[in-house]
């Protein structure tokens, strides 16, 4: 199936911040809840260790807990680095709250980073989380060539699949929502009626996770992003995660020696 950039809604400046904070704590709840990340640990840890970097720059965060994970990976693995949350649209409250149950491992940026001009103080291994397949080729490309000439390793993973086997689940979006609105942490009232009486969280949800299948990058697509960025290694593969049939995709850039 050929990539599609069609419209998501979390992408548009004009998205109020009630839908957008539901739609990315609906994501992060959904991760924590079923770690579905765990099996992507240890490409972050080997990543982290082969560079020796002293921190991870999470960038496009959302609600956070994909920055969350790794901190608790990387000190269960020995490998203990604080992880610093950006994104072009803060959630704040989520990412405050990601940061307060951290054991200071986890911080955040309060004002806007495009993940395409990553400021030069920001050194450390770059990581995306479910992030990659908003941005459109041109873009993708700048998020990789501006790591390559920082010369910052970066880590890039995606949970979602645009084969279709994997889409047969998307209908049941709607149901998921409902049931983990009142579990994101911390909550808001507000959500209720979104959700509830108006269903624009659930409908959101359902056309941007749709979207979301058909804009991810291949893995041959990804090869062909990271063309011409020599003095790297790019290593790009799928894995399975658990529950559905679902298999992320992964893209590690490492400088070398």
């Amino acid at each position: 199936m050929k990539r599609v950039h069609a419209f998501e809604f979390e992408d548009q400046s004009w998205c109020p911040a009630v839908l957008r904070d539901a739609m990315t704590g609906y994501i992060s709840t959904v991760m924590r809840k079923t770690d579905m990340l765990a099996p992507l640990m240890p490409k972050v840890i080997d990543a982290a260790r082969a560079t020796g970097v002293e921190r991870v720059i999470d960038l496009c965060s959302g609600g956070g807990f994909p920055a969350a994970r790794m901190a608790r990976a990387l000190a269960e693995a020995g490998t203990p680095l604080p992880v610093h949350c950006t994104d072009l649209y803060p959630n704040h409250a989520m990412l405050a709250a990601t940061a307060e149950g951290a054991d200071g491992q986890v911080t955040f940026e309060p004002s806007p980073v495009d993940a395409t001009a990553v400021p030069p103080d920001m050194r450390g291994l770059r990581t995306l989380f479910n992030a990659f397949h908003h941005l459109r080729p041109a873009q993708a490309r700048a998020v990789l060539a501006d790591a390559h000439r920082s010369r910052q390793p970066i880590a890039i993973f995606e949970v979602v699949d645009r084969r279709p086997l994997n889409l047969v689940g998307l209908p049941f979006i709607p149901l998921f929502v409902l049931g983990m609105v009142p579990l994101i942490r911390p909550f808001r009232w507000a959500w209720v009626p979104l959700t509830y009486a108006l269903p624009l969280v659930p409908l959101l949800g359902l056309w941007d996770g749709f979207v979301s299948c058909l804009r991810v990058y291949q893995p041959d697509e990804l090869r062909a992003l990271t063309a011409g960025l020599d003095d790297f290694d790019w290593d790009i593969g799928r894995t399975p995660l658990p529950g559905p049939p679902v298999q992320a995709t992964w893209l590690v850039g490492t400088p070398k020696p």
